[in-house]
């Protein structure tokens, strides 16, 4: 039931944004048209892009592990990644030379880091146990028993 109510959701969604199409001006009263590829005078810039939550690697987990949490709202909470700082409990460095970095979570829990670079910057800086880091990341998820994985990671 929740999916046809989504999906009905999702396509009157979809009709409304139609008549948006073709000339039409926003609450501004700015032009939303391009002609040729190009943005029509008048037309205002695309909103910029909310900063990423700072928080501790435990608080974090506390956060998005709450029990009863919407998996729709947390994607939507996190879009914009998150800015996290926490204690190394470790490093694991693959066969293939990629690194990456566990953040102790508070009570046992782990929040990992997977990087962009693939650990070459944490390698450089020499990271090891009980370094505090902390990085820019987007979420991509937890087993919401012990482990929360952080990906495209950026150290600060």
């Amino acid at each position: 039931m929740t999916r046809i109510t989504l999906a009905l959701a999702l396509a009157l969604a979809a009709l409304v944004a139609l008549p948006a199409c073709g000339g039409k001006k926003d609450e501004g009263g700015a032009a939303k048209t391009t002609e040729g590829g190009k943005a029509v005078e008048g037309a205002k810039e695309a909103p910029k892009a909310a900063a990423a939550p700072a928080m501790d690697a435990p608080a974090l987990w506390t956060d998005y592990n709450a029990p009863g949490q919407d998996g729709m709202a947390l994607m939507k909470k996190w879009e914009n990644g998150v800015v996290v700082t926490g204690t190394v409990k470790n490093t694991i460095t693959e066969e293939a030379g990629n690194m990456s970095v566990w953040l102790d979570g508070g009570d046992k829990h782990n929040v990992t880091l997977g990087f962009k670079d693939d650990g070459k910057a944490a390698k450089e800086k020499g990271i090891k146990k009980d370094d505090k880091v902390t990085a820019q990341c987007s979420i991509g998820g937890s087993d919401g028993n012990n482990m929360m994985m952080l990906t495209d990671c950026e150290l600060k």
